[in-house]
């Protein structure tokens, strides 16, 4: 069975969505060790064969990450981050708007003199950089059909996005500490300062506002209002309130770093406008599978690195506030 490049995104997604999945009458990964093996020239894997048409193979790898990793990233940062996917030194405008409200002036008799306004909003660009991840395989797994490659695309994907919201955990924790109070609060004992903190904004922005944290932050504020009946069912099911009093309550998906830590911290919450994207995130150009140098190897394992171009940065001049619990 061969798959063209518009079925293999198709496959890859599709199969990410539903792992159980079947393509043409076979499951999502016998669909894609098929088209491995197409690339391989349909013959008989062996290390010949796997030389002569690996770069056809590294190209499938990186057009399914292509095709998982925006929706990956959507999913999980949709409520957070402005995702744009574009191509190789494309420097997308991320347009935002002025927050600040009009401010009405006295006028004194026969005097029209007023300080003027700026209504524009301003253009910001991201810094994109490369990054990587190496992986193998032992050459007898490769031979014998034992690999995985749709569990491979998602765990490189996830990979990828987990790093992605670490930088954007680093990012956030820069600009909490340039914040200037009112737009910092504690919240101990009570929801007063939160709540206060979300009128702020409101005020501010002109829209609704939201209240963001980790599954972890927002149970323990939660436990703050005091869930009785329906609400603490609620609690139970999903381990915080999807609202408090009268405020959405958005969870933001926690991950940790190289050293096992948590990438976001636990005991802040973000105070936004209800579907303002604070973050802005890049990924420039295609994915680029290649392999690392063998020439100081002299086992038969087989692998190949992930390269990525990808930038964050939390967007300037957004209205928000941060509230740390205690």
């Amino acid at each position: 069975m061969s798959v063209k490049s518009n079925d293999l995104r198709k496959l890859a997604l599709d199969t990410y969505k539903n792992s159980s999945l079947e393509f043409e009458g076979v499951s999502g990964n016998d669909a894609m060790r098929n088209a491995i093996k197409d690339a391989m020239g349909g013959e008989e894997l062996s290390y010949y064969t796997y030389e002569a048409h690996k770069t056809e193979l590294f190209q499938i790898i990186a057009t399914a990450v292509d095709a998982v990793m925006p929706t990956l990233l959507t999913d999980q940062f949709s409520n957070l981050a402005d995702i744009r996917n574009v191509s190789l030194n494309d420097k997308p405008l991320f347009q935002v708007s002025d927050p600040r409200i009009l401010r009405v002036g006295h006028v004194a008799a026969g005097n029209q003199d007023l300080r003027r306004q700026t209504i524009t909003g301003k253009n910001f660009t991201i810094e994109t950089d490369w990054y990587g991840m190496a992986v193998y395989a032992e050459f007898e797994q490769f031979m014998a059909g034992e690999i995985d490659w749709t569990d491979l695309v998602n765990r490189i994907t996830q990979g990828f996005a987990i790093f992605l919201e670490e930088k954007i955990g680093t990012a956030l924790n820069k600009a909490y500490s340039a914040l200037n109070t009112p737009y910092k609060v504690d919240v101990d004992g009570s929801l007063d300062g939160i709540l206060n903190l979300v009128e702020l904004v409101q005020v501010h922005s002109g829209k609704k506002a939201a209240i963001y944290g980790t599954k972890f932050g927002l149970g323990k504020l939660a436990k703050l209002a005091d869930a009785s009946g329906n609400m603490k069912d609620e609690m139970n099911k999903i381990g915080y309130l999807g609202t408090i009093s009268g405020v959405p309550v958005y969870e933001i998906p926690q991950a940790v770093n190289s050293k096992d830590e948590f990438a976001i911290d636990d005991k802040t919450l973000l105070v936004l406008p209800e579907g303002e994207k604070i973050v802005g995130v890049v990924i420039e150009g295609d994915t680029i599978v290649n392999e690392p140098d063998r020439m100081d190897r002299n086992d038969m394992q087989l692998g190949f690195k992930t390269l990525e171009k990808l930038g964050v940065e939390v967007l300037q001049m957004k209205v928000f506030g941060v509230a740390t619990l205690k």
